[in-house]
């Protein structure tokens, strides 16, 4: 069967506009839950660790000064310094970005007012081919090492604000459950519910503008999305070529798949490095 190209969805700019602010709401509110809900369960609100080991270190130097400064004047000594992640918290975080994945694609088919058959039908998830894999995974291949030369040389040339940040995970990488929900979360969760809302709700509903138009305008909520300012051009970059992809083949299932592929490429070489 050859490919079909993608034709315009049936939803436009006024649903666009509210599965946008609605799947803003689904991201804030999870993120913003997940210090009670860690409190709540007995753990501590943050589960990320304080940068890096210069960081660490200023944060240590910093409360030995204060320390010092207030055992001299016979003065309570302050709390130390949290700097590590808590395991509970990593749980809780991954969890509720599962949550917040599942929100995405209820967002996306709730928007687009089709229901769930049709909106199926009009992403393209009634329709694989096995045999055309090969493609996502062709692309993975091209895409993953320009990622990492781009992370080189823009940190060699100092350009240090457009740099791709360090994945903080170190509490995560402590703790096995928090470990395997960070997986799940990541290489299934994400790559499908960000698909299904950016490629199939996005930009489907957006190619009545044209593909450019649309690629960018998906691309861009897509590399925002991920709140880190040193990913926004590759991961833009990375959205049009999804975009292209999916454009293609008609079919949603070929984006889920470079995405599947090249987060579980990414965390794969995470659980090795570390």
């Amino acid at each position: 069967m050859s490919p079909r190209r993608l034709h315009p969805a049936p939803w436009h700019e006024l649903s666009l506009l509210i599965g946008t602010w609605l799947a803003v709401l689904a991201y804030v509110l999870p993120l913003a839950l997940v210090g009670p809900i860690a409190r709540a369960f007995g753990g501590e609100p943050e589960f990320r660790d304080v940068g890096d080991t210069f960081t660490k270190a200023a944060e240590i130097a910093r409360y030995a000064d204060l320390a010092l400064a207030r055992a001299a004047a016979g003065n309570p000594l302050p709390p130390p310094p949290r700097l590590l992640g808590d395991p509970i918290a990593a749980r809780v975080a991954w969890s509720m970005a599962i949550l917040s994945s599942a929100a995405f694609v209820l967002i996306a088919v709730a928007a687009s007012r089709q229901g769930t058959a049709g909106f199926a039908r009009a992403v393209g998830l009634d329709r694989f081919q096995f045999e055309r894999l090969w493609l996502p995974g062709a692309l993975v291949a091209l895409t993953f090492p320009l990622v990492s030369l781009y992370a080189a040389a823009v940190e060699a040339l100092g350009w240090h604000a457009i740099a791709p940040a360090p994945p903080t995970l170190d509490a995560v990488l402590r703790d096995p459950a928090a470990l395997a929900l960070y997986g799940l979360a990541t290489v299934i969760a994400a790559p499908l519910s960000e698909e299904v809302f950016f490629r199939g709700f996005l930009f489907s509903g957006a190619l009545s503008w044209g593909f450019w138009p649309a690629a960018a305008f998906s691309s861009a909520l897509f590399s925002l999305a991920h709140t880190d300012a040193g990913a926004v051009i590759p991961f833009f970059l990375i959205g049009l070529l999804v975009a292209w992809l999916y454009w293609r083949t008609g079919c949603l299932w070929d984006a889920v798949a470079f995405h599947v592929l090249f987060n579980g490429l990414s965390f794969i070489l995470l659980v090795t490095r570390y």
